[in-house]
């Protein structure tokens, strides 16, 4: 490992020796949730070559050993129902078994996403042990690895139970974040669950907020919309005329006599012209405005 919470440690001098399991409690700051460790190849592998390698512990006060690394291993091996088990028995204290156990949980890639953004959380925030460079340092990931992580806690628990059974990809759930309202986090995130859209595709329909799009699937929305479509189109159709009125004056052209006058009108209407692209531009906003307020409109008089 050549991470700053391993490999310049001097608390790694420790020894090798068999402890029974009895005598082996798993840490209080546990980075794998119980439900999601699988230990069948473990045991396949432990039954055809044995414990290739000693899980570490530290020692506790109160007279029994914790696990700083090898959980997996360790369970393998209870349900081998061995009675002991090589252990590197090592002096360190919280922190130094929290990075230990990090590092050495991210090395075999053992933890889910979430999983990752919990333990970034604790060390960062919670526990207060270092900064989020501080720990990037330590792990060998990148500051902005961290940071993303981390966000992921704020979608959802839906979104989050999709991440933690792979029905959702992280990176396209980190998509979500740019969306504030839970509610419609968790109906984009169930859309893009059900479409299996990348990141890509989920990036262009959450800029497309299908909630609030002509495509969307209320239908009172659709009909609210097209209204403010029609009007739209009529402003167009309009400025599109008046644009074709200047190109035949300035074609046609006008006596010296009436220049003056000819130019003044010409401004006259890219002037209007002007104000018909404001009109259509406050439409535009005016309609993405109205679907949301009807949405939470709507969601009141439901509750």
């Amino acid at each position: 490992m050549s991470t700053n919470a391993v490999s310049s440690s001097s608390h790694f001098f420790g020894e090798i020796d068999y402890l029974y399991l009895s005598d082996i409690k798993i840490p209080y700051h546990n980075l794998r949730n119980p439900g999601t460790v699988a230990i069948d190849e473990m045991v396949d592998s432990i039954i055809q070559h044995g414990l290739l390698n000693p899980i570490i512990v530290r020692t506790k006060d109160d007279n029994y050993f914790e696990i700083v690394a090898g959980y997996r291993r360790y369970l393998a091996c209870k349900s081998l129902k061995w009675k002991k088990i090589p252990c590197h028995i090592v002096n360190l204290n919280d922190m130094q078994t929290f990075e230990v156990s990090l590092v050495e949980n991210i090395k075999r890639k053992s933890l889910t996403p979430i999983e990752e953004a919990n333990a970034f959380k604790m060390y960062v925030s919670d526990k207060g042990w270092g900064g989020i460079a501080e720990l990037s340092i330590k792990i060998g990931k990148s500051s902005s690895y961290i940071t993303r992580h981390i966000a992921l806690l704020n979608l959802p628990n839906d979104i989050l139970e999709k991440i933690r059974n792979k029905n959702l990809n992280p990176s396209v759930a980190e998509e979500l974040l740019s969306i504030k309202d839970h509610d419609r986090q968790s109906y984009l995130g169930d859309l893009i669950h059900k479409r299996h859209l990348t990141v890509k595709r989920a990036r262009e329909m959450i800029k497309e907020d299908p909630l609030y799009c002509e495509n969307s699937e209320i239908i009172e929305i659709r009909k609210d919309l097209q209204i403010f479509n029609k009007s739209i189109i009529a402003l167009r159709v309009a400025l599109n005329r008046l644009g074709e009125i200047i190109e035949e004056v300035e074609v046609e052209g006008v006596s010296e006599k009436n220049k003056d006058g000819n130019f003044l009108i010409q401004e006259l209407i890219r002037y209007h012209s002007k104000c018909l692209h404001n009109q259509i531009d406050n439409l535009l906003k005016s309609k993405k405005k109205y679907a949301r307020d009807i949405v939470r409109y709507r969601k009141i008089l439901d509750n």
